[in-house]
């Protein structure tokens, strides 16, 4: 029990080191930006509108980018990438969402803003992209898809449509509330533990973590263990920025080799908001 944790501990902490990327971000075409290209220009003009129309009703900012592949790189650092770079989202509320979708890779993956986080969290993204999108994108009605998932984005972020929606009701339900519980917490976490440079905060957490566990299994030489993880998870989470604003940054995502332009010149921009590396993905 106590080594899986530790185990799973381990993992989630590799998956969020800083590593080199080599995606190019795409100059910035307005609210759908189609490098593919994949959409007609009257598809892609509706989209844009719909899009627009969205962000004056509501001031969120939903951005949908299309690339012909991702080159070998993990579709969350891209996705978070994109919407640093381009600021998708006010820099007030932080309320912008990124739809990438990757055409030759057969992938598809959503990225909210920090504000967005609470409305579309990883388990309801995941339920959107599974229920709503991946069926029309398997028979290769890719514009269909994208619009429904856009529509249901819309709809939970209204407050039409509620969390339990893609809750499911097979036996493993109570077991994915724990993972998505586990991964909130973990967010929290990154997100209060990157605002600051210093690093003494986690080993604090990690030996209150480690005293709980040994009380619970009698095992006290976890304590020094948990100190140990709990002081490299805040050293990883400080070092990223993680929950740090990245706005007036011009660098690819996590110190890495992300590169690309900002917006063109018949788009008016995008608003300053930040990501923080939530969200979910699926392929076909």
């Amino acid at each position: 029990m106590i080594a899986r944790a530790l185990g799973i501990g381990i993992v989630l902490l590799a998956a969020f080191a800083p590593q080199v990327h080599a995606f190019e971000v795409p100059v910035n075409d307005g609210f759908v930006t189609d490098t593919v290209p994949l959409l007609t220009a009257q598809e892609e003009q509706e989209m844009e509108s719909r899009l627009a129309a969205y962000r004056q009703q509501t001031s969120n900012e939903i951005a949908v980018v299309l690339v012909s592949t991702l080159d070998g790189e993990p579709a969350v650092d891209v996705a978070v990438a994109i919407g640093r770079k381009w600021g998708v989202g006010t820099s007030e509320n932080d309320n912008g969402v990124i739809v990438l979708f990757a055409y030759e890779d057969r992938q598809v993956f959503i990225a909210p803003g920090y504000g967005l986080e609470g409305a579309l969290p990883d388990i309801v993204v995941k339920g959107i992209i599974e229920e709503e999108m991946l069926p029309y994108f398997r028979d290769g009605k890719y514009v269909d898809g994208l619009v429904a998932g856009i529509d249901a984005m819309e709809k939970h972020i209204g407050g039409e449509y509620t969390g339990d929606r893609y809750a499911g009701g097979g036996g493993d339900g109570g077991g994915a509330w724990i993972v998505f519980f586990l991964f909130l917490v973990f967010n929290i976490l990154a997100a209060w533990l990157g605002r600051s440079k210093s690093w003494w905060l986690g080993g604090i957490l990690g030996g209150i973590f480690g005293v709980v566990l040994a009380l619970l299994f009698t095992w006290w030489l976890i304590v020094p263990v948990m100190v140990l993880l709990g002081l490299l998870f805040d050293f990883i989470v400080s070092r990223m920025g993680y929950g740090r604003s990245r706005r007036g940054r011009r660098g690819g995502w996590g110190g890495g080799g992300f590169s690309g332009g900002g917006g063109s010149g018949g788009f008016g921009g995008f608003s300053g908001g930040s990501f923080g590396g939530g969200g979910a993905g699926g392929k076909w």
